[in-house]
């Protein structure tokens, strides 16, 4: 899965939110500072909201963020992405071609050496396929994966299981690192090696892991790529769920970076002397689903319509983002080159009297009762939603079970209505998840199986499958206009990422899903 709320997943572009700075601190965008030259012996603290289970979510079916973050300083992808402009960009891989739909041959480098002392070779990615076949065929590592082929020592092709041009944008996420077997049995094997990540040639050494405490790398001083600096000798990323503590340990110095802060109380630190505040749009607007599964009067889409009618969407963006982002008026985020204005702002205004007119032709003139889903916290969000509708005769209960409760909920579709985001960097094959006709019948759905048709599927396919750009961003515009006219779902607000960065830091990076690149940072 690919979402934050529901557990999220590039940037094809950020678009780095324009605010201007308050009191004494200064609110940052993500991917603005040029990049580090220098090397010190200075260490980093880095400190994330949970400790994650394994360090090498590929080998373990795991897509947990704080994985990502701490995994991707450690292992290498063929490719990497300009996450600015979206582009992808040579890494391990020099070249890439597609040999035809589902085969891209990849022309690997010749000069990169393992953590081990062996060479990089054609087999390493042949070996890692299969882990990603194997280990990950549940979630985007490997459900698109048929496996890999080594033409020589330093040609490799990747079968895929669908045809789909940006595939290779996909390669350049963390789950995608490559790594070699025998690092991998140096370490233990594969499920060692998922706590104790020693393979690979990335960026940063895995050093330590304290169970409930932290994870130490260190700089790999034989890097294979000459361009990349490494400021910090050592990067210790320590794990505090309280927001508060994170941002306390910064104005105390013994943190560095307190990240995915919460962008209301990351926005409350702009008075002190001591921190910057980061905060930027990663691509993902939030969307509120109805389940219109039978026997939910959400089901009835005079009902979705009047509750699309009665919401404050700049209430609701100004909550929801901190007063630093307006409604979302498409599916996608503006920093999507696939952008399209589904919606003006005059067909979002308030419009209360037309609302209470829809539910009464709908048999509800009297008012109807609703429950809304969601973790803790998107209590605000929700409160703002209940709010808007009491005063058409909703009343909404908010749910706010444990993170796995809620995942139960959310895919058994135990709710009338749930916030839920999706990130869509580009056109992989996971786009559009909650309209998907195979995701529909594996049971994990939201909304209902009522959400999608025949119609939107083949929309759905030929935006995968079409090669140029210009054509699949009019097919995406078709299918959000089909969704806007069913009210399938309503696009609220673009999602933002905060962090609490010490005053002195610069080089804020991020990887995909927005989540920070700890290899950037320097002073």
């Amino acid at each position: 899965m690919k979402l934050r709320k529901l557990a999220a997943i590039l940037l094809s572009a950020v678009m780095v939110v324009s605010m201007a700075s308050v009191a004494s601190a200064d609110i940052i965008g993500a991917d603005v500072d040029a990049p580090n030259t220098t090397k010190t012996d200075e260490t980093l603290v880095v400190t994330l909201a949970s400790e994650p289970s394994t360090l090498w979510g590929a080998a373990t079916g795991s897509t947990e963020n704080e994985a990502q973050i701490i995994g991707s300083a450690m292992l290498d992808t063929l490719v990497k992405s300009d996450k600015v402009t979206g582009e992808v960009l040579p890494n391990l891989a020099t070249a890439w071609e597609w040999l035809d739909a589902t085969h891209c041959q990849f022309t690997l480098r010749d000069d990169v050496i393992m953590n081990d002392g062996a060479p990089f070779t054609a087999d390493d990615v042949v070996y890692t396929v299969g882990i990603w076949k194997e280990f990950s065929a549940n979630n985007d590592t490997g459900r698109y994966i048929v496996g890999a082929e080594a033409v020589d020592e330093h040609t490799v092709v990747i079968e895929y299981t669908t045809e789909c041009p940006d595939l290779v944008n996909m390669m350049s996420w963390s789950n995608f690192g490559i790594v070699n077997e025998s690092g991998v049995e140096a370490a233990g094997g594969i499920e060692a090696s998922a706590k104790n990540p020693t393979m690979g040639c990335g960026k940063y050494l895995f050093k330590e892991w304290v169970s409930g405490q932290s994870v130490t790398m260190e700089r790999n001083e034989n890097y294979w790529n000459p361009d990349y600096a490494g400021y910090f000798k050592t990067i210790i990323v320590k794990f505090t769920n309280d927001p508060a503590a994170r941002e306390l340990a910064i104005e105390s110095g013994d943190s560095q970076v307190a990240a995915d802060m919460p962008v209301i109380q990351a926005t409350a630190y702009q008075e002190s002397p001591n921190v910057n505040v980061v905060i930027y749009d990663f691509g993902q607007v939030t969307h509120l689903w109805y389940n219109m599964t039978e026997g939910h009067a959400t089901a009835d889409q005079k009902v979705r319509q009047a509750i699309e009618k009665a919401i404050n969407y700049e209430a609701l963006a100004m909550v929801g983002t901190g007063g630093q982002a307006t409604q979302a008026l498409g599916y996608l985020s503006p920093s999507s080159p696939y952008y399209h204005a589904i919606y003006t702002p005059e067909e979002r205004a308030l419009d209360i009297e037309g609302a209470k007119a829809l539910l009464a032709e709908a048999g509800y003139e009297n008012g109807l009762e609703l429950t809304i889903l969601g973790l803790q916290d998107s209590v605000p969000t929700y409160t703002v939603i209940q709010e808007n509708l009491r005063a058409i005769g909703i009343t909404v209960n908010i749910n706010t079970p444990d993170t796995p409760s809620f995942v139960g909920d959310a895919f058994g579709g135990n709710y009338d209505l749930i916030v839920v985001g999706e990130w869509i960097p580009n056109r992989n094959p996971s786009a559009y998840v909650f309209v998907s006709e195979a995701q529909i019948a594996s049971g994990f759905v939201i909304g209902g199986p009522k959400v999608t048709t025949p119609e939107m599927e083949a929309l759905r396919q030929q935006i995968i499958t079409e090669p140029d750009m210009a054509t699949a961003s009019g097919y995406m515009e078709e299918l959000e206009t089909i969704m806007k006219n069913d009210t399938i779902t309503t696009n609220l607000y673009p999602e933002l990422k905060a962090a609490v960065i010490a005053k002195d830091l610069k080089g804020y990076g991020t990887i995909e899903r927005g989540f920070m690149d700890i290899t950037t940072l320097y002073k």
